[in-house]
């Protein structure tokens, strides 16, 4: 996405299309709000309209999905059970999580859901980066060496070598995990703190860009092996998993965001189990939509 929208009401008409397009169930304003991360007034006003063109529909007490002026047109629609999943996982956890497709070319995020011990708000559903390290780490080992290739000279020539290490350690153990660069680990606490502090700024697309752009590049030295298997306690940044599709394709991820400036092996050993255990059930998920249709 472009650092600063030229239009930012435009560009919140899209969040909440795109939000609703791939949910499973209607959302509440105030959920639609919170997720998003816009006033919600902003968001009523925006579904009013909305609803009055017929692009979407207010269920009673229940919140609003994609009308019949796109149901035809969205196609997208999450099969029943994600959003749950990804709740349970930060239920688990108490950090935020979210579900994405892998492109050849871009990551886009398809939901969303926040956790209790950290909320860091600004990445919307429909949310979109280049797939370029690390993004994408946790299915590059079951994409074809094409792809593998075109995401590895994405990286820079100090990490190559690590990089390359990575698709073989995330095989191995079904996961990706991430930690800050260096010593900035307090660094990236205060970054993470200070952009849950200043959410209603984050509304802004270009300072929402700007701020993760800034917290990725502080969170994305990958766990080595050694690491992975240490007593010591260490940073953790952030967990991707691959969720497979009905035709055993990595085609989606899950991640779990801790940020956390330490932790140790039993708490990592936590995590790690958790985010596996839900990319299993988001493939099994996507598996029974395929037996249902």
């Amino acid at each position: 996405m472009p650092e600063r929208s030229p239009s930012p009401p435009t560009r919140r008409v899209v969040e909440i299309v795109s939000l609703l397009a791939t949910s499973d169930a209607p959302i509440s304003v105030a959920g639609i709000a919170e997720r998003l991360g816009i006033a919600r007034t902003t968001a009523t006003a925006i579904l009013t309209e909305l609803d009055v063109a017929g692009w979407v529909i207010r269920h009673p007490a229940r919140g609003y999905g994609i009308g019949p002026a796109l149901s035809g047109l969205s196609g997208a629609a999450l099969p029943h059970g994600i959003g749950e999943i990804l709740t349970a996982l930060a239920d688990r956890t108490g950090y935020g999580a979210t579900f994405s497709r892998i492109e050849p070319d871009r990551l886009t995020v398809l939901d969303v859901r926040h956790g209790i011990d950290r909320v860091v708000p600004g990445i919307p559903v429909g949310h979109r980066i280049p797939l370029q390290f690390p993004a994408g780490a946790s299915v590059m080992p079951w994409r074809s060496a094409g792809e593998q290739n075109t995401w590895l000279a994405t990286t820079a020539s100090t990490d190559q070598r690590t990089a390359a290490s990575l698709l073989a350690l995330v095989r191995e153990r079904g996961v990706a995990v991430f930690r800050p660069r260096t010593d900035d680990a307090g660094m990236v606490d205060l970054l993470a703190d200070l952009l849950g502090a200043v959410g209603d700024d984050l509304r802004r697309s270009h300072l929402r860009t700007r701020a993760l752009r800034q917290l990725a590049a502080l969170t994305a030295r990958p766990f080595t092996r050694t690491e992975l298997d240490s007593d010591d306690q260490l940073p953790l940044s952030y967990l991707a998993a691959p969720v497979f599709d009905p035709t055993g394709t990595a085609a989606y991820e899950v991640q779990l965001g801790p940020l956390r400036a330490a932790t140790t092996k039993f708490e990592r050993a936590e995590f790690i189990s958790a985010t596996i255990a839900s990319a299993r059930e988001l493939t099994a998920a996507l598996a029974a939509r395929k037996l249902d249709s």
